[in-house]
């Protein structure tokens, strides 16, 4: 989703088999935790900063975030596994549920 209107920044790291997604604002401080633990454990993820877009296609992106995934909006606002049957979304960055996926990854 919003690959057509949003440039997504991709780190590589180890392929996981699972699509990693992050929507952060560039001046969050638990984003900046999530997208370096992410880092620091070398996963491969593809990130935007949600504040930094267009206000049009920041409204957008928000607008389809919440009606799409139907939960609370707060960043960072990630998504694994996008448009799979085990799609999951993690709203927050909480050390121990990264670390949990990570024994998945």
């Amino acid at each position: 989703m919003h690959e057509d209107i949003v440039n997504f920044l991709e780190e590589n790291g180890k392929a996981s088999g699972h699509t990693i997604k992050v929507y952060a604002l560039s001046t969050c401080g638990f984003c900046k935790r999530a997208l370096q633990f992410l880092r620091d454990n070398t996963i491969t993820f593809k990130f935007v900063y949600v504040d930094l877009l267009h206000p049009e296609i920041k409204d957008k992106v928000k607008n389809d975030l919440v009606k799409k995934y139907r939960e609370r909006l707060a960043f960072p606002f990630i998504v694994l596994d996008e448009d799979k049957e085990n799609q999951r979304v993690i709203v927050g960055f909480l050390q121990d549920e990264f670390e949990e996926i990570l024994k998945k990854v």
